[in-house]
């Protein structure tokens, strides 16, 4: 059974209240009950709690059109499917993920595309009341053409939401350690402060501008732990930096 139908299995099964409370109910369990959560538990935890924190900077998911680029599994646009009504767009480079995504999932409002986050060709200007891209454009040198493709297809006053891994964390130590051991899994990265993701985004004519950092999740231990015992003294400091933008 694939990832897309484990997770979708797992949505299935939850009404909309039980979703919105995933969070306190699975906290404790998901990181210490080996046999109960699996692989597809973590991944709704952990798109769970990204899209909570999305909304507490104040973006709004009901109801809206939302393009997800690197949608991967598609756990993310089937959460929001479920628990905010949204008519919503994969887009992933992985032609396995699409396959499996388009015979896995029968729903009118959603729909799978191959494509580049540089390029996305298949989408209309002035599309989408939401972009999201999660850990995408720092894979790629071209990351400035990637985020204008976001804005050309973002309606006026839509929202850009991005997270990416932050050169300020203990989290770009951790990637050299599995670099130099072999274990690295994730190709070329290239990390950024959160000066120069901002600076970036007003180049490119973004606008009303917000970031937050956040530390990893415990299956990153010791970067999670330390990240967190410098928080205090360097607020902008943490693994996940979390930055929304209007067009």
């Amino acid at each position: 059974m694939n990832s897309t139908i484990l997770i979708k299995k797992l949505i299935d099964e939850n009404s909309k209240s039980e979703l919105n409370e995933y969070l306190s109910n699975v906290w404790n369990s998901v990181w210490t009950d080996k046999g109960k959560y699996n692989y597809a538990n973590l991944r709704l935890f952990k798109t769970a709690d990204k899209i909570r924190n999305i909304i507490e900077m104040g973006v709004d998911f009901k109801n809206k059109s939302v393009l997800d680029i690197g949608c991967g599994n598609g756990t993310t646009l089937m959460y929001l499917r479920k628990c905010f009504d949204v008519n919503g767009v994969g887009i992933d480079i992985s032609d396995n993920a699409i396959r499996d995504l388009r015979s896995s999932i029968s729903d009118n409002k959603l729909s799978f595309y191959l494509g580049d986050h540089r390029n996305l060709q298949e989408l209309k200007n002035d599309q989408f009341d939401i972009v999201l891209s999660f850990g995408v454009i720092e894979h790629f040198e071209e990351y400035n053409l990637a985020l204008a493709e976001a804005r050309r297809v973002l309606k006026k006053g839509g929202s850009l939401v991005l997270i990416q891994p932050h050169l300020l964390s203990f989290g770009v130590l951790q990637k050299y350690f599995l670099r130099v051991f072999g274990k690295w899994k994730f190709g070329k990265q290239k990390d950024f402060s959160f000066h120069y993701y901002c600076s970036l985004l007003r180049k490119l004519g973004f606008n009303d501008i917000l970031y937050s950092t956040f530390p990893p999740y415990p299956d990153m231990r010791i970067t999670r732990m330390l990240d967190k015992c410098i928080k205090p003294f360097i607020p902008f400091w943490g693994h996940y930096l979390y930055l929304t933008a209007k067009k």
